[in-house]
C-alpha cells in the first residue's frame, strides 16, 4: 500500500509542478526583408521562366507580407512649390513605404483655403498672400501628411 500512495503522491507533486506554469507565450519571428525579397524574386524569376503562374499565391502572399511589415508611408523630401504666371505646381516630394495616392492641400498664409491637385490657378484673392501645399500620401498601411511646402508670395 504505502508503493501506491508513494505513486500517487508523486503522480500529485508532479502535476502541482506543471499545472501553475502558464503556457509558453509564442511570438511571431521578425520579418527578415532581404530574405523575402529573395524569395520573392526567385518565385517571379521561376514562374516567368516556365511561363506559367505557379506561384502566384505565394507571390501574392508574400507581396502583401512585405508591404504590411513597411507601414504607412514616410516622407523623404518635403514637396516644391513652384509658379509659372498663374498657376502653382506642388511636387508630391519623395516618399518611402509605396505611397498608391497622393492628396494636395493648398494654403494662404498657413490656413487651409480648400484648393485641390497638384496645381493651383491663382485668384484675384490670392494676391499679397503666401500659398503653399501638404501633401498627403497614402498606402494600404495608412496616410502621413509631409510638412509644409516653401510658400509662394502672389503679388
Amino acid at each position: 500500500m504505502s508503493h501506491s500512495s508513494t505513486k500517487n503522491e508523486s503522480r500529485t507533486d508532479h502535476d502541482r509542478e506543471t499545472s501553475h506554469r502558464a503556457p509558453a507565450a509564442r511570438t511571431a519571428a521578425p520579418r527578415d526583408a532581404a530574405a523575402d525579397q529573395l524569395r520573392l524574386l526567385l518565385l517571379l524569376a521561376t514562374d516567368w521562366l516556365n511561363n506559367d503562374r505557379t506561384h502566384a499565391a505565394e507571390i501574392a502572399a508574400l507581396t502583401g507580407a512585405m508591404i504590411g511589415a513597411q507601414g504607412p508611408p514616410v516622407n523623404v523630401d518635403v514637396p516644391l512649390v513652384t509658379q509659372a504666371g498663374a498657376t502653382l505646381s506642388c511636387t508630391m516630394g519623395n516618399w518611402t513605404g509605396e505611397p498608391t495616392a497622393y492628396a494636395y492641400a493648398w494654403h494662404n498664409d498657413g490656413v487651409a483655403n480648400g484648393g485641390t491637385g497638384a496645381m493651383y490657378s491663382v485668384a484675384p484673392e490670392d494676391s499679397g498672400h503666401n500659398l503653399a501645399c501638404v501633401v498627403t500620401a497614402t498606402n494600404a498601411q495608412g496616410s502621413t501628411a509631409a510638412p509644409m511646402s516653401n510658400a509662394i508670395a502672389v503679388a
